[in-house]
C-alpha cells in the first residue's frame, strides 16, 4: 500500500536530518508539490544545508533506519558541494533526496531576481539547468522541516515573477530563436535530408520559444518535463502551441528532404508569431 507523500516524508523526517549538518530545510518536490503527480512519478525530498555527511555515510544511515529501505543509489560531489542526491526504495516506492547546497539556492534567487540568468549544462537535464529553475522549486515546494524559517523566507523572495528575469529571459531566449530559421548551415541541411543536424537546431528553437512563452506568462520554467501540460495553460501563446510543437517533431510522410523542408516553413511562423507575442505584451 502506498503511502500519501507528504506523510512519507515526515515518516523518513529522522533520517534526512541526519543527512544535513547544521542549519537545514527540508520540503516536498517535484510532481508531488506541483500538483502534476502521475503513476510514474517518484516521491521527490528536497534537503537543503551548507553541508551534508559523505555519501558512504548516508548509506549506512539508510541501512541502519529501516530495513524497508532497499536500493541505495548516492550521485553527486562530496566535495565540493553544489548539489548531489541519495535516491532509494522505501516500502517498494521510489524516493529521491535531491541534497542542495542552501547558499546556491539564496544567491540563484539574488541572481535572478537582479535579472542574471545562467545554464549549467548536466547529465540528468536534457536542455541544461537554469539558475532561475531554482524559483520554480522554491515556488512549488511544501516545506516538511523548516526550523530556521529557511524555506519560508525563500518562498516569499519568489512569491512575485521579477520583472528583470522576464526581461532577461526574453532577451536571451528570444535572439537565441532568432538565430536559426533563416541561417544558411540549417537551409543546407534542409535540402540535403541531414535529419539529425536539422533536428538538433529545431529542439533548440522549439526550447527557446518555449522559455519565452513562460516568461511572457510571469511564469517560472518548470523544467524539461510535462512541458506540454504546462504549455496548454499558458494564458499568451501562439494559437495552438503545443499541437504545432509536436507537429515539428513528429516526421510524416514523405522523404527526410519533403518533411524538413515543411518542418522549417512551420518553425519560422512559430518565431515570428512569438516575436509579435512580445512587441504586444
Amino acid at each position: 500500500m502506498e503511502i500519501e507523500p507528504l506523510a512519507l516524508a515526515n515518516v523518513l523526517l529522522p533520517l534526512l536530518r541526519q543527512f544535513c549538518i547544521g542549519d537545514y530545510g527540508i520540503a516536498l518536490g517535484g510532481a508531488h508539490a506541483k500538483g502534476v503527480a502521475d503513476a510514474e512519478s517518484d516521491v521527490d525530498l528536497y534537503l537543503f544545508a551548507r553541508r551534508f555527511v559523505p555519501s558512504e555515510e548516508r548509506t549506512r544511515l539508510c541501512h541502519d533506519f529501516s530495513s524497508s529501505i532497499t536500493g541505495v543509489v548516492n550521485w553527486g560531489d562530496d566535495d565540493f558541494f553544489v548539489q548531489g542526491g541519495t535516491d532509494f526504495y522505501f516500502e517498494e516506492q521510489k524516493i529521491e533526496c535531491w541534497l542542495r547546497d542552501s547558499d546556491y539556492i539564496a544567491n540563484a534567487i539574488v541572481e535572478c531576481r537582479e535579472g542574471m540568468i545562467r545554464r549549467d549544462f548536466v547529465t540528468w537535464t536534457v536542455m541544461g539547468f537554469y539558475n532561475h529553475c531554482v524559483l520554480s522549486d522554491v515556488s512549488h515546494m511544501i516545506p516538511v522541516d523548516d526550523p530556521e524559517n529557511l524555506l519560508a523566507g525563500w518562498k516569499e523572495q519568489v512569491r512575485d515573477y521579477p520583472p528583470l528575469l522576464r526581461d532577461a529571459i526574453i532577451r536571451t531566449h528570444l535572439t537565441a530563436a532568432r538565430f536559426w530559421p533563416d541561417n544558411y548551415h540549417y537551409q543546407a541541411a534542409v535540402q540535403r535530408g541531414d535529419l539529425i543536424y536539422a533536428m538538433g537546431i529545431v529542439q533548440q528553437v522549439i526550447h527557446n520559444l518555449i522559455q519565452v512563452v513562460f516568461a511572457l506568462n510571469h511564469t517560472y520554467f518548470t523544467g524539461d518535463k510535462k512541458l506540454g501540460n504546462a504549455l496548454d495553460h499558458m494564458a499568451i501563446a501562439p494559437l495552438d502551441f503545443n499541437e504545432r510543437i509536436d507537429r515539428l517533431l513528429l516526421s510524416g510522410p514523405g522523404s527526410a528532404a519533403d518533411f524538413l523542408i515543411r518542418q522549417r516553413d512551420d518553425l519560422r511562423l512559430l518565431v515570428r508569431e512569438v516575436e509579435g507575442l512580445v512587441a504586444d505584451h
